[in-house]
């Protein structure tokens, strides 16, 4: 018979009566395994600061390391301007915060490549809005209206007692912003009109910016024609988890969407889903009860020790006769928002700082499955960020190679912030091609460098960056980079984790 470690058989046989079982099951055995191996288990990450790290592979990378001296890189004659805009949604009496946007961008990018600015509102600009934003920018600058058909959720027109409700109802529930009706219209008209909007769409390219927002880096190249440049559709600078009551239903909708246009998702997907199929094997039930990595080792361990008592001479064996009867009487788990082996993990690009070109949304496939969104009354029934919209939106279209991680451009909204550490060796004397940009002494103090570093003239807040914050995002992002990574190579629904690998490295680890 199986002849398991004395650590491992203590434990077993301490919780084989305990109603707690399998949860302390679980525990007793991952423990231990970690403590005897002195090993991680598969899939079990332990936090780290992930922006102390090296992020990139040759699907991504950054452009640049460091500074570039931008009056060189304008004059090499493989430099051209792209048809680009910075877009931005915004209202009269926010004008502080989008001047204090604004000034923040010219310094740190505009000042050297000019690109206009388009300001939408509900209603029209003011005058005295108009002359500030045009005194404090350095390229061309427009404004407009949003039409009430493309600002109004279609409910709000024709049931709008319904859509009061809805709002209210979310409101007293305390979800975030779920009791104020623009910001469900805000979502809305991001997810799915901006880029319909004229003025956004004779551009090819556009730069999502918002009022009150800071950069805390030097961009000293062009990040639209390096886009362009490295076949790069969208890029993105944060990316973090939504809160899952503001979207309960969205993935359900998604996924029915996949079926009834037969859409077939390309890679990116798998940043975004959770594929519960994960097994490579062809035992349906052992299939059924494995659905994440943290079930991985548990079930096996439970596999082999009752394999091995029915092999066993001793029937009276306390260890395997527990795992036995527990398995009899135990139920199948069910995940609740499984759908086809998938689930949304919640991780998604937080779309307040979007660079893309216009066509990553405006074309059939994304119009297609906004309209089918639309349609069901998520953007005012449920509170579906225009972020998640995006993120899955683009996980059906887009693969890893296509989206670009803005990872040395220093950004802040809200309490959301992002700040690399200075390049070492790549820093450059700054000179500012607008008088009004000049930086006295302190305002001329940056950051020390660091070894991992990728800023160029960084002065970071002092907060926690979001990258250590969302460490499990960007830990998946940076194994999505990884050629080798087996689960973005294989199909949608292929398992990735070998069983009889795993239970062979168990069979020894039991073994004296």
């Amino acid at each position: 018979m199986l002849r398991i470690r004395p650590k491992f058989r203590r434990a077993c046989e301490e919780i084989s009566d305990n109603k707690d079982f399998y949860l302390k099951l679980a525990t007793a055995i991952v423990f231990v395994y970690l403590l005897v191996t002195k090993v991680f288990v598969k899939g079990v990450v332990f936090p780290i600061e992930t922006s102390d790290t090296y992020i990139g592979s040759a699907r991504d990378k950054p452009f640049y390391e460091g500074c570039v001296d931008t009056l060189s890189y304008l004059k090499d004659p493989s430099y051209k301007k792209m048809n680009a805009t910075f877009v931005m949604l915004t209202k009269n009496d926010e004008i502080d915060g989008v001047l204090h946007s604004v000034n923040s961008l010219e310094s740190h990018f505009n000042q050297w490549f000019h690109y206009p600015y388009v300001f939408l509102n509900d209603v029209p600009f003011s005058e005295e809005f108009k002359k500030e934003i045009k005194n404090a920018v350095s390229g061309d600058v427009h404004f407009d209206i949003v039409d009430k058909y493309m600002w109004q959720i279609p409910e709000e027109r024709t049931d709008p007692e319904a859509f009061k409700n809805a709002i209210d109802t979310q409101g007293d529930r305390g979800f975030l912003y779920g009791g104020s009706a623009s910001y469900h219209r805000m979502c809305r008209f991001y997810s799915g009109s901006f880029y319909k909007h004229p003025l956004v769409r004779r551009h090819e390219w556009y730069w999502r910016i918002e009022p009150e927002i800071d950069f805390y880096c030097d961009i000293t190249y062009d990040p639209f024609f390096e886009m362009a440049k490295h076949n790069k559709k969208y890029g993105f600078n944060i990316m973090i988890e939504e809160i899952y009551a503001t979207v309960p239903n969205l993935f359900r909708y998604t996924m029915a969407f996949i079926k009834k246009y037969r859409i077939k998702p390309k890679t990116l997907w798998k940043l975004f889903s959770m594929n519960h199929n994960i097994l490579k094997t062809s035992n349906q039930e052992l299939q059924s009860w494995v659905n994440f990595y943290r079930d991985v080792e548990p079930k096996l361990a439970e596999k082999i020790v009752i394999e091995d008592f029915l092999r066993g001479e001793n029937p009276e064996d306390s260890v395997g006769l527990g795992f036995l009867i527990r398995r009899s009487k135990a139920a199948t788990p069910i995940v609740e928002d499984q759908f086809d082996n998938e689930e949304y993990n919640l991780y998604h690009f937080w779309s307040n700082f979007e660079i893309a070109r216009v066509d990553t949304f405006d074309n059939p496939i994304y119009n297609a499955y906004f309209e089918y969104l639309d349609r069901v009354g998520g953007f005012w029934r449920e509170r579906w960020g225009d972020a998640p919209v995006h993120s899955l939106g683009l996980g059906l279209m887009l693969d890893v190679e296509d989206i670009h991680y803005f990872r040395d451009i220093g950004y802040q909204h809200s309490i959301m912030a992002h700040c690399p550490k200075n390049a070492p060796n790549k820093q450059l004397v700054y000179k500012e091609a607008d008088s009004r940009r000049k930086r006295g002494f302190f305002k001329n103090r940056y950051d020390s460098t660091f070894e991992n570093g990728c800023g160029c003239r960084c002065k970071c807040p002092r907060q926690r960056d979001t990258e250590d914050k969302s460490w499990e995002c960007m830990h998946r992002w940076k194994n999505l980079l990884q050629p080798e990574d087996e689960e973005l190579n294989g199909g949608l629904h292929e398992g990735y984790v070998d069983v009889k690998r795993e239970e062979d490295k168990l069979r020894k680890l039991f073994q004296i």
